[in-house]
């Protein structure tokens, strides 16, 4: 009867939705995931409006971010921000997300812009 009793006592109210989600984002390679998908999401903001627009995030593996930059030119810079980027992200995450970049070298840069009537 005492076991009962302590059972009864121990048990909480219902878990919401929201907390199983974020407790399953917190331990799930399906919310790393999420997390990193983010990166794309805020790239402006991370990368900075100096540099977004000439290069992109590719992939996320083993806390490595490949960036594709449009030009060698932009490699270089993009290499020079590195750590501003690699801690934006760490700190939007609350986490150690990226722990390094590769650049690498687009092959599909964007069109030009239109300079019509020159």
């Amino acid at each position: 009867m005492a076991n009962r009793k302590k059972r009864d006592s121990e048990k909480q109210d219902p878990t919401g939705v929201g907390e199983i989600i974020a407790s399953l984002k917190k331990k799930s390679r399906l919310g790393k995931q999420l997390e990193q998908a983010q990166i794309w999401e805020r790239w402006p903001e991370l990368a900075g409006q100096y540099l977004c627009g000439h290069g992109h995030p590719q992939t996320v593996k083993d806390q490595t971010l490949y960036i594709e930059a449009y030009s060698p030119v932009w490699m270089n810079k993009f290499a020079y921000y590195k750590w501003d980027i690699i801690r934006r992200i760490n700190q939007m995450a609350g986490q150690e997300l990226v722990s390094d970049i590769f650049i690498l070298l687009g092959d599909d840069s964007p069109a030009p812009p239109s300079q019509d009537g020159v």
